[in-house]
């Protein structure tokens, strides 16, 4: 495992495709320091990135699920912070959506995690 405080002068890999700033926003948050990791982005997909993670580029932050696959050069590790290991929830609703169902689903998101599309960082 690792600490976010770690990476702090890391290279921080992202897709042109990705949540670039909402992401440079959290490591921000998680990391305390409004010079934290260099976001470098690419278009490209996730492979490719894993490769450029490889070729010591960076590096990236991949959900649980990516962590099956084998690239050359490429370790897996938790990333921590003082609670453990780091939980991510993404989660988008279109103010024009009237789905009078979304909102209770939405409302203990909103109260227990921080909204970083619109915190104020880098991004």
């Amino acid at each position: 495992m690792v600490h976010w405080g770690e990476l702090r002068r890391e290279p921080l890999l992202s897709s042109q495709r990705g949540p670039g700033p909402e992401l440079h926003k959290l490591v921000i948050n998680k990391m305390g320091y409004s010079d934290a990791c260099r976001l470098l982005r690419h278009d490209v997909g996730l492979d490719r990135l894993l490769t450029l993670v490889g070729a010591g580029w960076g590096i990236l932050l991949v959900l649980e699920s990516a962590t099956g696959a084998a690239f050359p050069g490429v370790v897996f590790r938790e990333v921590h912070d003082a609670e453990g290991p780091t939980r991510l929830i993404r989660a988008y609703w279109q103010q024009a959506n009237g789905n009078p169902s979304l909102r209770p689903f939405l409302d203990p998101l909103r109260k227990r995690h921080p909204d970083f599309s619109t915190a104020p960082g880098a991004g």
